[in-house]
């Protein structure tokens, strides 16, 4: 069994904002300096891998995602050799690194852009999807697509007289992959990082790489909002410009890049759709995407009945040698401790079913201390997201856990109770406000506190990694009968070996019957619990609220 497991399927991956992580410059925004100075924080909580959002050359109109030059970093970040010596410190400790790929577009200054937006004959016009118009003169959209992000995905320009498209935002136009050239391209931009020695990437909106060849109009869907079932939203479907069959096959390309080179690399891609349609990037032989982000926990209510179900029908449909993720959040979702209303215990439960589930979790930065969302006003936004609907009364519905502005997830990292939060000297102005929780939430408090999330994260990650059941252990759910609406258990198998997890997800005392005489506890949500009292009568064990255990 051991043999069968890359390092890859078996890793914990931390999601790092570098613009919010720690600022070493003055200028209020996080660097690569800033990374390498926390990375020793990093290996004492226990991370193995860290996945970067972009810290390429950009106009930062999206901050990152709107990108100029893919092989080069944005000086508020650092220097290619800041670059290096980060990714030399990082394997030096034995850590990974992962870096966000944005493949679908680029930045309206990309000098690509800007040699095809020239001239409907320049030899890049075809490097994006360019198109006459309809109807009077042409100055109608070439089709009723809408954005991500809704309005017209179409964006028209006087000196060629067409319409180029976009699929997010219009500071950022999407790429033609049916042009060999792009393809080409952008591969060698992969193997520019690979040679660096990079350990893998995440790969952003993938779903979004093709459309239909026809420009065949979209259907119409009640729908409002997306779902992480269903990519309609804002009343369209989005049949024709997102999940086409050419995209499952370009994964299947994208693997073969990443196959080039030892040893191993991997790729998680970020795509939303049904279970059927995810299952499809990750090859009809498992030689697509290495693994692909699963979010629906991150829209879930706090339900144990619940999480098992999402649970199982991950198990039936990526089983081994498949490899699932399990997220909470991330630098687009509101934070998971908020849609849980700041209680701690939920968050220690949650990090425990997270950290003992077969797969691979993300953790995204902060989320180890309890970092909240923060509000914001959507005409001040950085987020243009957040600007482009700040006509809504509205910022956020925290039920949903959505809001309309990102602003409130990417806030800098709190790391001491001083002013600006340790994130920034403090005679700086910070490129977003600090939250004002970061008086009591702070990893200089928390590191103290033996019972803080901080150390509760802690001591999972290192039981996860001082145990191989829950790294490569089979997984299978323990019938709970009349319990299952409270208590969500299962048990970890490896070499006849188990672990066994209890989640005790309501506010009740919960009496539950041991599987084992003589269970050794190793881990509580309780930290100053150390063993389980089994009566030795009847060998029930007793769980407080919100409490989570590991026993073998």
């Amino acid at each position: 069994m051991t043999e069968k497991f890359k390092w890859w399927m078996k890793t914990v991956v931390y999601q790092i904002y570098p613009r919010s992580f720690k600022d070493t410059t003055g200028n209020g925004i996080g660097d690569l300096q800033g990374v390498i100075e926390k990375l020793d924080y990093l290996q004492e909580l226990g991370i193995e891998t860290i996945w970067f959002s972009p810290f390429f050359k950009s106009p930062q109109a999206d901050h990152g995602y709107d990108i100029t030059d893919f092989c080069d970093i944005a000086p508020e970040y650092g220097s290619m050799s800041d670059f290096d010596k980060l990714l030399k410190e990082m394997h030096d400790r034995d850590m990974k690194m992962v870096l966000d790929f944005v493949l679908n577009h680029t930045s309206v200054e990309h000098p690509w852009f800007k040699e095809s937006a020239s001239s409907r004959d320049d030899p890049k016009r075809d490097w994006y999807i360019w198109r006459d118009g309809k109807k009077s003169g042409g100055k109608k959209p070439p089709n009723n697509w809408k954005t991500m992000t809704g309005g017209s995905a179409w964006l028209y320009y006087d000196n060629t007289d067409q319409w180029v498209y976009f699929h997010f935002l219009p500071s950022m136009i999407d790429l033609n992959y049916r042009n060999p050239e792009v393809k080409k391209t952008m591969f060698n931009v992969m193997r520019f990082w690979l040679d660096k020695g990079v350990d893998g990437f995440r790969l952003d909106i993938l779903h979004a790489i093709y459309e239909d060849e026809q420009l065949r109009n979209d259907t119409f869907t009640w729908q409002i909002l997306p779902s992480d079932k269903n990519t309609a939203t804002l009343f369209r479907t989005h049949k024709y410009d997102l999940n086409l069959p050419e995209t499952y096959d370009f994964a299947m390309e994208l693997r073969k890049v990443m196959d080039e080179y030892e040893p191993e690399r991997f790729l998680v891609g970020e795509v939303d759709g049904t279970v059927e349609q995810l299952k499809k990037y990750y090859g009809p032989k498992n030689n697509g995407l290495h693994m692909l982000f699963l979010f629906e926990f991150t829209s879930t209510p706090f339900n144990p009945y619940k999480y098992a179900d999402i649970i199982n029908r991950i198990e039936k449909n990526f089983p081994f040698p498949y490899t699932p993720t399990y997220v909470f959040g991330n630098h687009d979702r509101m934070r998971f401790i908020s849609i849980l209303n700041e209680n701690v215990q939920k968050a220690k439960l949650a990090a425990t079913m997270q950290l003992t589930l077969r797969g691979v979790p993300f953790i995204y930065y902060g989320e180890e201390i309890g970092m909240p969302n923060t509000k914001f006003k959507l005409r001040t936004s950085q987020d243009p997201i957040g600007r482009k609907f700040s006509w809504i009364p509205i910022s956020q519905i925290k039920i949903l856990g959505f809001s309309l502005t990102r602003d409130g997830c990417r806030t800098p990292m709190q790391w001491t109770d001083k002013f600006n939060a340790g994130f920034s000297p403090e005679n700086c102005e910070t490129w977003l406000r600090v939250s004002d929780s970061y008086k009591k939430i702070n990893v200089a408090r928390e590191i103290k506190n033996l019972g803080s999330l901080l150390n509760c994260y802690r001591r999972l990650l290192k039981i996860r990694r001082e145990n191989i059941i829950l790294q490569e252990g089979k997984f299978e759910f323990i019938e709970m009968k009349n319990l299952k609406k409270k208590c969500l258990a299962y048990r970890r198998i490896h070499n006849n070996q188990e672990i066994f997890i209890y989640l005790n997800f309501s506010k009740d005392f919960l009496k539950l019957d041991c599987p084992v005489k003589k269970p050794t506890l190793l881990f509580s949500t309780l930290a100053n619990r150390v063993a389980l009292n089994v009566n030795s009568n009847n060998n029930i064990m007793k769980l407080t609220p919100f409490e989570g255990i590991i026993f073998s």
